[in-house]
């Protein structure tokens, strides 16, 4: 079935496809209407509802504290890892035994990290509690701001991380490493935000936008049941066409794109299959995550994973 309605990455008006999308985090299963552009290829919501409140609810993930600093353990692995990371430009092979303390995402982040000094300013939109900051925080970063709209008011962490109510067009101030973590498919006028997030980088700064991506294997594969759609809470589910789109008209190059997809583009999308809401524990076995997790690690190396991030740097507009 195809509909006409306008981009609003690309503002093509012709061809789009449609997908019938619901919400499946907390099981409402209310259902949402996306549609597909030709053109971009972004996968995009037709309508955005009036009250989303419901569907970010006091319990969503991203709203909970994050815990305080961690056991000797942890910051053993931490100062070897830094250190490592610092001397040689993150070659952590012959510290192998230590990376089950880290995610991907922080071992990224250490390898952008390291040629930044420890007083330059980062901000993380879309942030939530502040977690992720935290967490920077404790490698020894001074200069750490977060921004979200959505949270009940203020934070001021003892570590000095300050976690602001505020949406982007409210920011004021300049920073030399601006992030978006899973937070940039969540913005309903992606235009306009790159636009503010454009005056408050400085000139020299990274933009770092992790996000799912719709030119992917779990896309095809799932459709409506790909669990990355996320309806509504996802409004634009972008693909590297999409994005480079954006970078070009907003004064952006995207000069790496590094694909972190997990095995969770299988399991969680599977569980929509069989109607079982993300929330709720559906049992797998040991072989069958090995599976999905080498699948995921596979689909990654060959860039058809569902999740990545997009590394811009800003050019003259």
């Amino acid at each position: 079935m195809t509909q006409n309605y306008q981009c609003k990455i690309c503002n093509n008006t012709q061809g789009h496809q449609l997908v019938l999308a619901r919400e499946m985090m907390f099981g409402f299963r209310d259902e949402f209407l996306y549609f597909k552009c030709p053109v971009c290829g972004c996968l995009q919501i037709a309508e955005i509802p009036k009250d989303l409140s419901k569907y970010y609810p006091q319990n969503y993930y991203s709203y909970q504290q994050p815990p305080t600093v961690t056991n000797k353990k942890f910051k053993k692995a931490m100062k070897i890892l830094l250190v490592n990371a610092y001397m040689h430009g993150l070659r952590i092979l012959r510290y192998a035994p230590y990376l089950k303390h880290f995610t991907s995402l922080e071992i990224f982040l250490l390898s952008i990290l390291k040629d930044f000094s420890k007083k330059q300013s980062i901000l993380d939109i879309g942030c939530g509690a502040g977690g992720l900051l935290q967490k920077i925080s404790e490698w020894g970063y001074l200069n750490l701001t977060g921004i979200d709209p959505f949270i009940k008011d203020d934070i001021l962490y003892p570590s000095g991380v300050r976690i602001l109510k505020q949406a982007i067009n409210e920011h004021s101030g300049k920073h030399d490493l601006i992030m978006l973590h899973h937070s940039f498919e969540h913005l309903p006028e992606p235009h306009n935000a790159l636009e503010n997030i454009h005056k408050i980088l400085n000139d020299d700064g990274i933009l770092l936008i992790r996000i799912p991506v719709s030119d992917s294997f779990a896309y095809r594969k799932y459709l409506n049941n790909w669990y990355q759609l996320d309806a509504p809470r996802h409004f634009f589910l972008h693909t590297t066409k999409s994005m480079s789109y954006l970078a070009k008209n907003n004064g952006f190059i995207i000069e790496d794109i590094v694909y972190d997809s997990t095995e969770y583009q299988i399991l969680y999308s599977e569980k929509y299959c069989r109607d079982i809401k993300l929330i709720d524990e559906m049992k797998y076995s040991s072989v069958y995550v090995k599976e999905c997790v080498k699948l995921a690690k596979y689909l990654n190396k060959m860039k058809d994973g569902d999740q990545c991030c997009f590394v811009l740097k800003k050019t003259n507009l």
